[in-house]
């Protein structure tokens, strides 16, 4: 785990400076960005001296397949005011490659409208981390300066000791069903969302974990969009705070909850699932990029 000094007031501005909401936006930016463009977090990790950016490898292939489906030219970027990040760089023939590469397989134009060539790909790519990584090394002071944004420090993990921590975890990220514009721009809310630890603790051997909680009343959320973002415990008795993982799945996924007598989670549920974050952990996230998109 990662230690950083805090108090509950100040936790949320610490935590909103190593993550940002991921958009699917157009590659010369027609028509802007709305409150119904897709969106996911990415979360800014420092390891062994470079800068990355992770998210979920299916956040990036819900990039591509629209972008398949509709011909258009998508790009993954983050918003910061008026600077805006594209995270893609161009080929000598026209093309040009999203600077995410991925654990897992992509769709492609042969497959998209294939139903069960798809499910085979998904079934496959189960095997493998639900992770997708850009290097931002060389672009990092212009992020960093342009939004006041910090990393995660994974050079500065210590190993846990789950003794010392509360059951009740904070995950956050930037659902995709709650934006909404003020003064002319697009907002993307960051909740805190506390749940509780429904799972044995996340070990080398089983490097996942389930969160799940059952509230009082409706809390009027969705968490598709949530994937990729940090996750944090508190300290028992000292005024500080750990990040720990990255989730990877949100339920409910989306704020309009149709219930009925056979659903499994209702809308008083939060149901989150993640991947510790450990250096070898991410070591391993590395070694297993092996899929990459690239459009003309």
């Amino acid at each position: 785990m990662i230690y950083i000094d805090s108090t509950d007031s100040t936790l949320d501005k610490q935590v909103k400076a190593v993550c940002a909401p991921l958009f699917a936006t157009g590659q010369f930016l027609q028509g802007g960005h709305s409150e119904n463009t897709t969106n996911a977090t990415v979360t800014f990790i420092q390891f062994e001296s470079r800068i990355y950016a992770v998210t979920c490898h299916h956040v990036i292939s819900a990039f591509l397949s629209e972008a398949l489906k509709t011909k258009h030219r998508i790009v993954p970027s983050i918003h910061s005011g008026r600077n805006i990040y594209q995270f893609h760089e161009h080929g000598p023939q026209g093309q040009y490659r999203w600077s995410f590469t991925s654990c897992r397989d992509f769709p492609s134009n042969t497959n998209i409208n294939n139903q069960q060539e798809l499910s085979d790909l998904e079934r496959r790519n189960l095997e493998r981390p639900d992770i997708a990584i850009a290097d931002l090394t060389s672009i990092w002071p212009l992020i960093r300066d342009g939004r006041d944004a910090e990393a995660i420090n994974l050079d500065n993990w210590v190993e846990p000791d789950w003794s010392t921590t509360q059951p009740v975890w904070l995950a956050y990220g930037f659902p995709n069903g709650h934006k909404y514009r003020t003064d002319n721009k697009v907002a993307a809310p960051m909740p805190r969302v506390a749940v509780e630890l429904a799972s044995s603790a996340p070990s080398p051997e089983k490097p996942t974990y389930t969160l799940c909680s059952t509230l009082a009343v409706e809390h009027g959320w969705g968490f598709s969009g949530l994937s990729g973002g940090p996750v944090l415990i508190a300290h028992t008795t000292e005024d500080c705070y750990a990040y720990v993982g990255i989730t990877f799945e949100g339920a409910p996924s989306a704020k309009e909850l149709e219930e009925n007598s056979e659903s499994f989670v209702g809308k008083m549920d939060i149901i989150l699932r993640g991947y510790q974050l450990t250096p070898n952990i991410f070591r391993y996230w590395l070694s297993q990029l092996k899929f990459s998109v690239e459009l003309s």
